[in-house]
């Protein structure tokens, strides 16, 4: 949301002293009296979490800016229900190419920015306000704060478990009453009613697949591992998420399902499996392929992800039988084919968008580490560098299907060589943004 260029009405309440909130913090000085607020163009509080079940873990606070603007010089003051200021965060960096700035509280939120944690804020009744130095950009009020800091009527308390949103995203009428909802939370994502969707509303279902030793040797593309993170982005979208395990995918398994996710497969797929999964996509589903480098046999099986993804290649393993030896078939189900062309490059190839796509929105470019290009039979390469692809996506039957070139563009951890994980902390990319537009797109959300 940016800031209309009238000037705001606000109403101060006298201050009351009373005691701070069960967070039992030690007041600090006032914030400077509220004045006209800053032309259009500021960046501005668009959602806070900061009431998590039980022990608070995981609370943000979300800005929404020019992408690229510094915000060198702004503080985030946050005041107690008496109006008395007991916390003060130093903001610093600039807003990603998304539009959403996260001050995350620890390292679990998806999306993050920035941690401080200091993003822990009063629960009940509390103001938060965006300052540059002594001018207010942007403020709210919520719960029933004796001294309002916001701007006109506070806006509802959440309870644990739940995030205060502008709904939609850009909404102003100058009432935190009536320009905040109480939503599931999205850090780094659009709120319910916004034009990029959110707000957990969706109820679709997103299986991640895990009959194909996914977790396998040093992989662990489990959605209570690796992805994680990318998990949890989801569902605060509004997404239902689960594995398929066993030995198999069938029709059974896939039923209900919006997209299925096949990450870094290490065994073969059945012609039976291959039977279920394309009538899947020919009638309405979603499959995303993420694959990874030739020689990334996890489970000495013989078979490598893009050898899964495309079928048997002749040299390994040294006899397969006819019903797995198309395995996937990707390339000819899909038109899209894992190529054996390897990415080496230590420690990150910068992929960039070659077009302009819905997935795309927000994106400027995403960290392939040790990935293979996808050559692209049929539908749209949208990122790719030294004139090989590493994301594309096409329709098929009523279905779509996408396929990306490294696995580790959606995990949050520490890579081998010591560089920073890669779904949440590459810096100036945006492959949190990437990875959930992906899904968004494959349900037909986007």
């Amino acid at each position: 949301m940016f800031n209309s260029t009238f000037r705001r009405g606000f109403v101060l309440l006298a201050s009351v002293s009373l005691a701070l909130s069960s967070c039992g913090r030690t007041p600090a000085a006032s914030g400077p009296p509220l004045s006209a607020l800053a032309a259009a163009g500021e960046p501005v509080i668009n959602e806070l979490y900061y009431d998590s079940p039980s022990t608070d873990v995981g609370t943000f606070i979300e800005l929404k800016g020019p992408a690229g603007a510094s915000l060198s010089g702004y503080t985030l003051a946050a005041f107690d229900t008496a109006g008395t200021q007991y916390r003060t965060i130093t903001l610093s960096g600039t807003i990603p190419a998304s539009g959403y700035f996260v001050v995350a509280q620890d390292t679990t939120v998806a999306s993050r920015t920035l941690v401080n944690a200091g993003a822990d804020l009063n629960n009940g009744s509390g103001s938060l306000r965006l300052q540059k130095s002594s001018t207010i950009i942007d403020a709210v009020a919520y719960g029933t704060p004796s001294s309002n800091k916001g701007e006109g009527t506070p806006a509802a308390t959440t309870g644990a478990g739940s995030a205060l949103a502008r709904v939609p995203d850009g909404s102003d009428t100058n009432a935190n009453s009536v320009d905040f909802k109480v939503q599931v939370s999205t850090p780094g994502a659009a709120n319910g009613g916004g034009t990029g969707g959110g707000g957990g509303t969706t109820g679709k279902k997103v299986l991640f697949d895990l009959t194909k030793a996914e977790d396998a040797g040093n992989a662990d593309w489990r959605i209570d591992g690796a992805y994680s993170d990318y998990a949890n982005a989801l569902r605060a979208l509004g997404y239902t998420v689960s594995s398929v395990t066993g030995t198999s995918i069938t029709s059974t398994s896939l039923s209900g399902a919006s997209v299925l996710v096949i990450p870094e497969p290490q065994n073969p797929f059945s012609d039976a499996e291959r039977a279920a999964i394309q009538s899947f996509v020919q009638n309405g589903g979603g499959l995303f392929m993420i694959t990874d480098h030739r020689v990334s046999d996890r489970n000495n099986s013989g078979w490598d992800s893009p050898e899964v993804f495309d079928g048997w290649d002749g040299s390994t393993p040294s006899s397969v039988s006819s019903a797995y030896q198309a395995s996937l078939n990707s390339d000819v189900l899909f038109g899209l084919n894992a190529s054996f062309n390897s990415s080496f490059s230590d420690p990150v190839l910068t992929a960039t968008p070659l077009t302009t796509h819905p997935i795309l929105s927000g994106v400027s470019s995403a960290g392939v580490y040790v990935g293979t290009s996808v050559d692209v039979l049929s539908g749209t390469a949208l990122m790719g560098t030294g004139g090989k692809t590493y994301l594309a996506v096409n329709s098929v039957g009523t279905g779509r299907v996408a396929m990306w070139g490294d696995s580790s563009t959606f995990e949050d951890n520490t890579l081998s060589d010591g560089s920073t994980g890669t779904y949440n902390n590459w810096p100036n990319l945006s492959n949190a943004a990437m990875g959930k537009n992906i899904v968004r797109w494959l349900a037909r959300d986007l």
